[in-house]
């Protein structure tokens, strides 16, 4: 007998590790746009935050379909796993076209400042 139930931790491991990477996502995508000076309403269309984004969605997505007790309910995380891997996809071939990297930011882009003037520093 086995005191600890291997699909159940693996299948609770997937969602927190999908939750992780989405989190990790967007602590990347926050630090490099607040390093080129742009919003993240901004950042948050960047293949580089874009792409493993939706994949930790995917793979959250993917966990809870695993676990879903009704047939509809599977049904529908497949479909949104499914979806998250289109946008992936989609993604990542406009990554190859245009690159990972985001263009500099044009003078629209830039984070207003703080509000203080710089003369009473």
């Amino acid at each position: 007998m086995s005191l600890i139930d291997w699909p159940s931790l693996v299948r609770n491991a997937l969602w927190v590790l999908g939750l992780s990477i989405v989190l990790a996502a967007w602590s990347h995508m926050s630090w490099l746009a607040a390093r080129r000076r742009v919003r993240a309403w901004r950042a948050v269309e960047w293949p580089v935050f874009v792409v493993p984004a939706v994949a930790g969605l995917a793979v959250f997505a993917t966990s809870l379909a695993w676990g879903a007790t009704r047939t509809w309910e599977r049904v529908l995380w497949i479909i949104l796993a499914a979806a998250f891997l289109a946008q992936m996809a989609q993604g990542w071939r406009e990554a190859r076209r245009q690159g990972w990297q985001p263009a500099p930011p044009s003078e629209g882009d830039l984070s207003p400042s703080s509000g203080a003037d710089a003369s009473n520093h």
